[in-house]
């Protein structure tokens, strides 16, 4: 096998399992076009660059305890959490966090890991269901791929934890929880186009997306939808790619684009993993210090082009550790015979209600705020310790 042909499949496995996507379609090719930003909502007297930076200036700082309402009783005793793992990256991350606190309440664990394709979520699941768990944790893959699955889970009342549903989710069937919502992942695009806003002094941005996964397909619209409503006179560039192009055709289109526009000044990339070989192509172009760049969800690779100030500027991040004590605390309150304390929202959209990441930590990681870039970001210090005070062990 070549090493590109590694690299593809690796970057597509990564880009699946990172951000626990839906069913992929779309086209295989690239395409680049020109939208045109146009509103009229910018306040009388405010310019696109303060409304942009009073967000942001939010999100830069670092936070230092958890917001994710009542605390559930106290945790019972003797249950066995199964976590279903996707093949690589944050999936991995996540069941350090929940492992870490299964044991901490002195439940059981088992794990069983898929690889976000039809026959081996449905095989994942089934492994769960014969093991009996009291709970099962899962990234939220197709419901159509296990909906024989999930009735039976249902049938035997052991609930499913969710993590990253693409779609409207509410309470109320077998799945009792999922953390982040399709209105978070809007949010993630409305942040980055306000980072943007406030770092590009040409007001000449390009956004590279990856529309085959629908929760990246959100984090466009918001991106979109928020740069018309705040700086209706940018330039703005889309590029739409596909899987095959990451760290292969992609890094070598992003030299192009700088070279073709001089005045191009920050790039938006959909996630974090889509920066794979980009900087070392911006180098050896001479590039290096056109433009900045933000991603969301990325890992130590990107806050390593922070640390080092190659072409990335920020990040919004993601706490993978933190969203698997999350997930046990969910299962905490169900296991103890309550609900799901649902997190208060964290901003207002109109149309987007359910902005909260269930309370998850969001910040946007500079070189400042990186403190180890070889690591993930824990979210907030010491949180382990703030589970367990609300879990009555400690």
């Amino acid at each position: 096998m070549t090493n590109s042909i590694k690299l593809r499949r690796g970057l597509a496995l990564a880009a699946t399992c990172l951000l626990a996507l839906t069913a992929c379609g779309g086209s295989s090719e690239s395409t680049d076009t020109t939208v045109a930003a146009s509103a009229d909502t910018v306040a009388a007297g405010e310019s696109a660059a303060d409304i942009a930076a009073a967000r942001v200036a939010k999100y830069l700082q670092t936070n230092s305890t958890l917001n994710i309402g009542d605390a559930p009783a106290a945790a019972p005793g003797g249950k066995t959490v199964f976590y279903l793992e996707c093949g690589v990256g944050v999936c991995a991350e996540i069941r350090v966090g929940v492992e870490a606190a299964v044991k901490a309440l002195g439940w059981n664990f088992k794990t069983v890991a898929h690889q976000d394709t039809p026959e081996s979520v449905v095989a994942a699941f089934d492994a769960a269901i014969a093991a009996k768990p009291d709970v099962v944790f899962w990234s939220g893959d197709p419901r159509d791929w296990i909906i024989s699955q999930l009735e039976t889970l249902e049938s035997m009342n052991i609930p499913v934890i969710a993590w990253s549903l693409p779609e409207p989710y509410e309470p109320g069937d077998v799945v009792k929880a999922n953390i982040l919502s399709a209105d978070d992942y809007y949010f993630y695009g409305v942040l980055m186009a306000d980072y943007a806003v406030a770092n590009s002094a040409n007001k000449n941005i390009r956004f590279v997306g990856l529309p085959v996964f629908p929760v990246l397909s959100l984090v466009q619209q918001g991106f979109t939808d928020e740069l018309a409503k705040i700086c209706p006179e940018c330039k703005l560039e889309t590029q739409e790619v596909a899987i095959a192009d990451l760290g292969v055709n992609l890094p070598g289109q992003i030299v192009s684009a700088l070279q073709a526009d001089k005045e191009l000044d920050f790039i938006v990339y959909a996630f974090g993993g889509m920066m794979y070989g980009v900087p070392d192509a911006l180098d050896a172009a001479g590039l290096i210090d056109q433009a900045k760049a933000v991603s969301q969800a990325g890992g130590p690779m990107n806050f390593d082009f922070i640390a080092t100030g190659r072409h990335q500027l920020g990040e919004v991040a993601l706490a993978s550790e933190l969203l698997g004590w999350r997930a046990v605390d969910m299962a905490v309150s169900l296991l103890s015979g309550g609900s799901v304390s649902k997190a208060p929202a964290t901003e207002t959209i109109e149309g987007h209600s359910d902005i909260g990441l269930n309370g998850l930590p969001l910040q946007i990681l500079q070189v400042d705020t990186i403190k180890d870039p070889t690591k993930a970001w824990p979210g907030i210090e010491g949180f382990q310790d703030q589970f367990l005070t609300r879990w009555g062990k400690k």
